[in-house]
């Protein structure tokens, strides 16, 4: 009987606590799902934050009545008065509407996290839709262009015949920068030297920076940073585009994208993404040698979504990738060799890869994600006198939870990193198959004490099936002194595994490249940073913001090429410097400047101590007309300071420019755009072939090559 009275008392009390509110937050206007808006319940002090996909959920409510109040960056405060149990089971759906005087709420994921950029300790700079589209007008082909918006990262043309480019963050070498497509690695080892070149932009949502040493973030090979890729997401509205691109050189590109979420429950969701290039071979200075490689690149991406509720996604997506590009003497390219005239060089790969993740939200900031990746990547090169092909397949597996606890945000996980290379041995007799597996535990947590200040630590171990173990801590911290102004430190140690493909061995030849010695070591990192920024609202449609950064990173036992073997140098490689970025945005004026200064030194070579290619000053400069939903006019310059090339030869300095209008109709834009428009070329300083022709070597590539481009653009919306 007198557990019967206890039931009876406490049955009231359980029941009480069983309550949830389920929700989806959408933009007024777009319908588009919105990820970190908070809602909270002040009386009962409960919130959460809503996910990837807008979803939403506050458990453990009480039976009664409730204001709950849904806030974000960007958009305006809503309350809403709720009634506990709620009559409907359905999610509910809250619509939040943009302020006009706010600065656009930017979401960020490549932390884990899905937080506001503006409450981040760590340092993050995004390149947003609206860059996205400009850029992919400009150049659909690939986010090689669409890479430069951001300060201090430079693209380096590896190829002055088959065009390969390589992205070179803060003065490194491009292998130190780890490429990411909505969290998972994308492209390593020997692909490297044609990732962005295979990439086309027009599926992404926006693009995530973090530069510096990242290792703790996801592992070997960002001591340079990260860049990641975020992918757009099926909506209830359909996106359908179509995206065709002519230009003065013969370059043609049809792109496609198509996005919508259907069934009776909208529950399922489909992106499907295609890109076709095609380019003719282009003898731009009249040297007998391609400027411009014979390219034809096709690339195909479906994306399968499943939501089984508003708590839990099934995602699965797949991609295919063929790029054949071939370089050269214009008279072998024109099937009219001879004994003389017989150089040329062939890049062909194809790329296949699936990506599958699961994400399931159980309310109260507690979340589970699974994702496993596998790619299959082939490649060969031919030249008149070699042959070198080989495989590469790599697999990425991960599991992360994140919780909450008082003020404090954990992310918790393990990932499982494979890569294997297998070189072709009738193509050559060299050893340099590899077969890496790392397996990292990774712990992060983000802690706000107050308003003002937070905190961001970080500790990540790999184990790697050669090289052992590392430790990666991290540390990051951000105090705001008021509404505008605030400042962010932080550091962290990175690593690089060794492999013999780098910049240098593309320029050297990859089949002249010597098999990695026994005691070869790798690469570590310590690196930090420390900026300040203003942000001022100066009406309700001006703005003005300013960031001021400084970094510095140390790479211990670099890996350089030494004729054709690669060599742990006893000194460090250390570069160091600033940016400066200012944006002024008044009414449909945007005028944006970014400066930044790099000084990369390699302090084992003390007669040529510069790292070769590393311009110390560069100049972004944007202006921009829109009127919205009408047209827009954009200006955009760059200045590159002269730099060293090895053997200690000092380049030119040069400035390029680019001009871009668009007219924008209810179902379709018209581009026009000019790049390059005082026709700035290496081959106008310097002849780049060094004899013999049927053997030629050549300069290392510094500036552009294509000169002076137009481009014609329609883009179709329906």
């Amino acid at each position: 009987m007198k557990k019967l009275i206890i039931l009876v008392f406490l049955f009231p009390l359980y029941v009480n606590a069983q309550n949830s509110l389920k929700a989806v937050i959408k933009d007024n206007t777009t319908k588009e799902n919105l990820a970190a808006v908070t809602a909270y319940i002040h009386k009962l002090k409960l919130g959460a934050a809503s996910d990837s996909n807008g979803i939403l959920t506050i458990s453990n409510i009480h039976n009664g009545t409730y204001e709950i109040v849904f806030s974000s960056i960007g958009y305006e405060k809503k309350e809403m008065e709720f009634s506990f149990p709620l009559s409907q089971q359905e999610p509910v759906e809250v619509l939040l509407k943009k302020e006009s005087n706010e600065l656009a709420d930017i979401v960020v994921s490549t932390t884990r996290t899905n937080s506001r950029i503006e409450d981040l300790p760590i340092r993050i700079e995004v390149i947003g839709k609206d860059e996205v589209n400009e850029e992919t007008n400009i150049k659909p082909t690939n986010i090689s262009k669409l890479l430069l918006e951001s300060s201090s990262i430079q693209a380096q043309q590896t190829s002055a015949v088959n065009g390969n480019v390589s992205i070179r963050l803060q003065g490194l070498d491009g292998k130190y920068t780890q490429l990411l497509k909505d969290g998972f690695p994308l492209y390593g080892g020997f692909a490297q030297g044609l990732s962005i070149m295979q990439i086309p932009p027009l599926d992404l949502k926006q693009v995530e920076i973090i530069k510096g040493s990242s290792s703790s973030l996801y592992g070997s090979d960002a001591i340079g940073g990260i860049i990641n890729l975020i992918s757009k997401q099926p909506q209830k509205k359909r996106e359908l585009t179509f995206l065709a691109n002519q230009t003065s050189l013969w370059g043609t590109d049809a792109d496609g994208y198509f996005s919508s979420r259907f069934g009776r429950e909208k529950k399922f969701g489909l992106t499907f993404l295609t890109a076709n290039n095609f380019q003719k071979a282009m003898d731009v200075n009249k040297d007998g040698f391609s400027d411009l490689p014979k390219t034809k690149t096709f690339n195909v991406t479906p994306t399968f979504y499943y939501y089984f509720n508003p708590t839990a996604t099934l995602r699965f997506g797949l991609n295919g990738t063929y790029d054949n590009r071939r370089g050269g003497d214009m008279l072998v390219l024109n099937k009219q060799a001879d004994s003389l005239h017989r150089f040329f060089e062939q890049d062909i790969s194809n790329r296949i890869s699936s990506q599958l993740q699961f994400n399931k939200q159980f309310g109260e900031g507690k979340s589970l994600t699974i994702k496993n990746s596998v790619s299959n990547f082939n490649r060969s090169i031919h030249q008149a006198s070699y042959t070198f092909a080989g495989k590469q397949k790599s697999s990425y597996t991960e599991a992360s939870f994140n919780f909450k606890f008082a003020k404090q945000q954990f992310v918790t996980g393990i990932n499982v990193t494979r890569e294997k290379f297998l070189e072709d041995s009738s193509k050559s007799h060299l050893q340099r198959n590899y077969n890496y597996t790392t397996t990292g535990l990774f712990l992060q947590d983000d802690w706000k004490p107050t308003e003002k200040f937070s905190l961001e630590t970080g500790l990540r171990t790999d184990y790697q099936n050669q090289f052992g173990f590392f430790v990666l801590p991290r540390l990051a911290a951000m105090y705001k002194f008021s509404k505008e102004f605030y400042v962010r430190a932080g550091s962290g140690l990175g690593y690089k595994l060794p492999t013999i493909f780098s910049t240098e061995a593309e320029e050297a030849g990859i089949n002249n490249i010597q098999p990695l010695s026994k005691n070869i070591k790798a690469e570590k990192s310590t690196g930090g940073n420390l900026d300040f920024n203003y942000k001022r609202i100066l009406n309700d449609e001006s703005s003005f913001t300013i960031n001021q950064s400084f970094f510095i990173t140390q790479i211990n036992n670099p890996l350089e090429l030494d004729t054709f073997h690669f060599v742990n140098k006893s000194q460090p490689i250390v570069t160091k410097g600033f940016e400066t970025n200012l944006r002024l945005t008044m009414d449909e004026l945007q005028f944006f400047v970014g400066y930044s200064f790099v000084d990369a030194l390699r302090k084992y070579n003390r007669v040529q101590s510069f790292v070769p290619l590393t311009p110390k000053n560069k100049i972004n400069i944007d202006v921009i007309y829109e009127k919205e939903d009408d047209f827009s006019i954009a200006f955009e310059g760059y200045y590159v300071s002269s730099m060293y090339r090895d053997l200690d030869t000092k380049t030119k300095s040069y400035f390029t420019t680019g001009l871009i209008a668009q007219k924008h109709f209810k179902h379709f834009d018209l581009i026009a755009n000019c790049e390059n428009l005082f026709d700035v070329r290496q081959t106008r300083f310097e002849n780049i072939i060094i004899p013999p022709i049927s053997n030629p070597t050549f300069r290392q590539i510094y500036a552009p090559l294509d000169g002076r481009v137009f481009n014609v653009a329609l883009r179709i919306k329906l």
